[in-house]
């Protein structure tokens, strides 16, 4: 397993430690508690998948707004940032909110956040879209195609942005710029891995940060729970989740089976 490094990388300021009465959480989920806690509003959670970043956007922290997920892709228009017009049923058009928009209006009293996955991918128009929209709320806007109203985001709006990038350095500089922090999530959270029977959840654990050839999410924990759980052989269910590293899987969940039935058991008393 690698060790743990820095966990963020902060450019502006710092934050101040939040009592959250969770110590059993990773480090990397109390560091994410306590920058939404002091009102960090712009947040990047990279490192590898399915380690439960959506997850922690769309629920962690002031959501009362509400919360939306835009999914960014080399395909994605403008469209899905700010809105466009369907035909309605009696022969006119109609405009639908982009998720963006909906973040920025929030509940029509505070603002939303939104769940930007994978940004980097936006293409390049796109792109500069959503730089002008996560700008500070002194400077973002945006006027509407047709009735020339201009949209500006209200107070409380915020941005989580998810990456499995590794290196931040990777990132464009303005992109990079809009968020002043980023936290390396290399755990999954314990509420995803309380989804799992328990004798999978700290082999999940591991594995998550595992190199890249052994690592797996614990979305492929919980299909190959699933396999087990209706019925399918246990060696059978792990070469379908895990090919080739299947027999590694399955000796790392006997190891650990074994090592927690060992410390369960009395030490017996010398005679």
């Amino acid at each position: 397993m690698k060790p743990e490094g820095p966990r963020k990388i902060v450019t502006t300021g710092s934050i101040k430690p939040v009592p959250l009465g969770e110590p059993d959480l990773p480090s990397c989920w109390r560091d994410v508690n306590e920058a939404l806690a002091a009102g960090i509003d712009r947040l990047i959670l990279f490192g590898p998948p399915g380690t439960g970043k959506t997850f922690a956007g769309l629920s962690l922290g002031d959501v009362a707004g509400g919360a939306f997920r835009l999914i960014c892709n080399e395909d994605m228009t403008a469209a899905d940032v700010t809105g466009h017009f369907m035909p309605a049923a009696d022969g006119t058009w109609k405009w639908l909110d982009g998720a963006v928009l909906k973040a920025w209006q929030g509940n029509g009293q505070t603002g939303g956040r939104i769940v930007a996955d994978e940004i980097d991918r936006a293409s390049g128009d796109v792109l500069s879209l959503l730089l002008n929209m996560f700008d500070s709320p002194e400077s973002a806007s945006w006027q509407h195609p047709d009735s020339g109203h201009i949209f500006t985001p209200l107070k409380n709006f915020s941005v989580v942005m998810t990456t499995n990038i590794e290196d931040m350095r990777d990132l464009p500089v303005a992109l990079r710029d809009r968020f002043p922090i980023a936290i390396r999530i290399d755990r999954p959270h314990p509420g995803a891995l309380a989804q799992l029977s328990p004798h999978l959840r700290a082999p999940a654990s591991a594995a998550v940060d595992a190199d890249k050839a052994r690592r797996f999410s614990v979305r492929s924990f919980m299909a190959f729970d699933q396999l087990c759980i209706k019925g399918m052989d246990i060696e059978r269910a792990a070469f379908l989740v895990f090919g080739n590293h299947s027999k590694d899987i399955l000796d790392a969940i006997r190891i650990d089976s074994v090592s927690k039935g060992a410390a369960s058991r009395p030490v017996a008393k010398a005679s």
